[in-house]
């Protein structure tokens, strides 16, 4: 009678402990930002590339104004070749603004990430 309740009573302790971890360990915080976002001249870039576009943003929308403000019939006027290779810049200047920010995000990440180890690839 004894031993059985020693067998259950040690049972216990060892599904006690089992889960534990350990005191030492101090938990991790982890506030989801990921590291990159908190130094300083990387988030500088991205403002500053996020400003490029809202400028280019800005001249699409006044040259579209314009446009449509030409009315019907528009295509002959002169104006209108001038708006249109205007906005064809902007649309340029947008996706080389958006392509900047990715390979900066891209580049940050992949120096983040460290080296490419061999034999890292599954087949």
């Amino acid at each position: 009678m004894l031993l059985r309740v020693a067998i259950i009573a040690l049972g216990a302790l060892c599904c006690l402990f089992a889960g534990c971890d350990g005191c030492s360990k101090k938990p991790v915080v982890d506030d989801g930002v990921p590291p990159r976002m908190k130094d300083a001249a990387y988030t500088n870039q991205l403002v500053q590339l996020q400003e490029g576009r809202r400028a280019v943003a800005v001249k699409v929308a006044a040259i579209r104004a314009k446009l449509s403000k030409l009315g019907p019939g528009a295509e002959k006027r002169p104006e209108y070749a001038d708006l249109t290779n205007q906005l064809a810049q902007c649309e340029a200047e947008s996706k080389r603004i958006r392509r900047d920010a990715a390979t900066t995000v891209r580049a940050r990440v992949l120096q983040e990430a460290g080296p490419a180890k061999k034999g890292n690839l599954k087949k």
